[in-house]
């Protein structure tokens, strides 16, 4: 296996490979800026090189194989049907019912015939739908589930007991990161998945509702309230210098009220803070549901339950920290008045999309060490964000340190929580300046975060291809490079900085 602090993958060799070496790696190699292009375009050049994606947005080999199972079963033979498999019933027709809505088809649903799997049966037409709504909300079959569905009888009896032991790990080790206030805990196929559940969740619980979105958040945050919710979104992306709280006060001024209220803390990838506190007290007034996504700065950095109701993890970015396995949780404040409500209705969205078994003995494995990482993290991160914003070649870095500080600073856990690993810079005359200095960072390239390696990406070029010209007016400029800080020696890293720097004087 490829040691990724020794030997990143960052040539233009290393095109397509795995992030890990594994057969259930959740990210891929993309070294080079006209890579990301292509990978963007559908160029087959590119695409033909890729052994794996995120998963959400890339059919790993053995889901892949899986759909294909499923449509030689079920399909008519010399048509132009095509299969999808979800992981429950309740999946499936929450997909038949998008793909319905979005385009007129209807669909067909049958048993995979192993555990809870359910097949989607659909023309070929719509299948951009379904995948959108595979994409959006992370209702998905996991590579090991799609493996172990392809092998011949069940799985081992004696594993699915570890699975459940590791689960009931997994909850407390959430719940003890959190503090005291945590109350309980829901554990899903990954991170989409478990936002999803929790945004059906209050739309069903505060009806005919539109959400709040408070600062940019990752993009399908957005999507799933846009896409997802009859009665709307409203946008408060750019939330301006006193993080949102002006905003949302003028929606409850005009006598509306609202579904609940999406933030992250920080923010991916501009690395801002809403104003939680003022936030928190004015939904508390009005009696509406604060969820805060704490994936970025994580919960040894931040106690979001001295603000939020609910908080969402995707504890396939730094819980985990290998890259490995998908997973999210959703973490409801034992006080808060929507707890009983939302706990009655999680309990059924969670056995709609479990995290599978052999994911979770993966999970809790890779977790055990969470805090330590943590720590190391914020201490490298700290050295190589100074290192950074001196550069003269830099024109900004976007760092919790420098973006909304007194905003961020105000949900540290303690004197000595940190800013965590997450950080994006932009540089100086960005369009002619970026490509070549990505494509010489010699550093492990590739989508995701929270690795216990250094990871980078051209993050808006990945996340808003199609939709550079509305980013860029929410202050997401196209030429932006994210940066995840690992474990890596930091005068290492320091090196590799300096290597991408020295290629734009060549």
């Amino acid at each position: 296996m490829r040691d990724l602090f020794t030997e990143p993958l960052w040539k233009k060799e290393d095109l397509g490979h795995s992030i890990p070496d594994s057969l259930h790696a959740v990210s891929v190699c993309l070294p080079h800026w006209q890579h990301v292009i292509g990978y963007e375009e559908g160029d087959k050049a590119v695409l033909d090189q890729l052994e794996t994606g995120y998963p959400r947005f890339v059919a790993h080999p053995d889901v892949a194989e899986l759909f294909l199972a499923a449509r030689d079963e079920f399909c008519k033979p010399n048509s132009n049907e095509m299969a999808m498999v979800f992981p429950s019933l309740g999946a499936a027709w929450r997909c038949a019912d998008y793909v319905k809505q979005k385009s007129g088809t209807s669909c067909k649903l049958e048993s995979y015939g192993w555990e809870n799997l359910s097949t989607l049966i659909f023309p070929q037409e719509a299948y951009p739908f379904a995948w959108k709504y595979w994409m959006h909300t992370g209702e998905i079959v996991s590579s090991r589930n799609a493996e172990a569905a392809l092998a011949d009888g069940p799985v081992d009896p004696h594993l699915l007991e570890a699975g459940d032991r590791a689960r009931e790990v997994i909850r407390a080790r959430v719940a003890e990161h959190l503090g005291e206030k945590a109350g309980q805990v829901f554990l899903f196929s990954c991170g989409m998945g478990a936002i999803s559940a929790l945004h059906r969740c209050v739309t069903k619980m505060r009806p005919d509702l539109a959400t709040a979105q408070v600062e940019f958040p990752y993009v399908d945050l957005m999507k799933i309230q846009q896409e997802f919710n009859p009665a709307g979104l409203h946008d408060i992306s750019v939330a301006g210098d006193d993080g949102g709280l002006s905003a949302l006060k003028a929606i409850f001024d005009k006598g509306e009220s609202l579904a609940a209220v999406y933030t992250e803390a920080p923010t991916n990838p501009l690395l801002r803070t809403a104003d939680l506190v003022g936030i928190r007290d004015l939904l508390r007034e009005n009696g509406v549901p604060f969820t805060v996504d704490d994936s970025v700065a994580t919960s040894i950095n931040i106690d979001a339950f001295q603000f939020a109701d609910v908080v969402m993890t995707s504890l396939t970015k730094t819980f985990s920290g290998v890259g490995d396995v998908m997973g999210g949780s959703i973490s409801l404040r034992k006080d808060s008045p929507f707890a009983a409500e939302l706990a009655e209705l999680l309990a059924a969205e969670e056995s709609s999309n479990p995290l599978f078994a052999l994911d979770s003995i993966v999970l809790e494995e890779n977790s055990r060490h969470y805090a330590e990482r943590v720590e190391a993290i914020n201490d490298n991160a700290e050295i190589i964000f100074e290192f950074l914003e001196q550069h003269p070649a830099v024109e900004r870095v976007y760092y919790p340190i420098v973006e909304t500080p007194d905003f961020y600073e105000a949900a540290m856990r303690n004197d000595e929580s940190g800013y965590s690993g997450l950080m994006s810079i932009l540089l100086k005359n960005p369009t002619e300046t970026t490509p070549p200095f990505y494509d010489a960072l010699p550093v492990t390239k590739g989508p995701s975060f929270g690795t216990n390696y250094t990871l980078a990406c051209p993050y808006t070029m990945l996340a808003h291809y199609k939709e550079l010209d509305w980013v860029a007016e929410r202050g997401v400029d196209a030429n932006l490079i994210r940066i995840w800080i690992g474990l890596e020696e930091p005068e290492d890293l320091i090196a590799q900085f300096e290597t991408a720097f020295a290629a734009l004087k060549s």
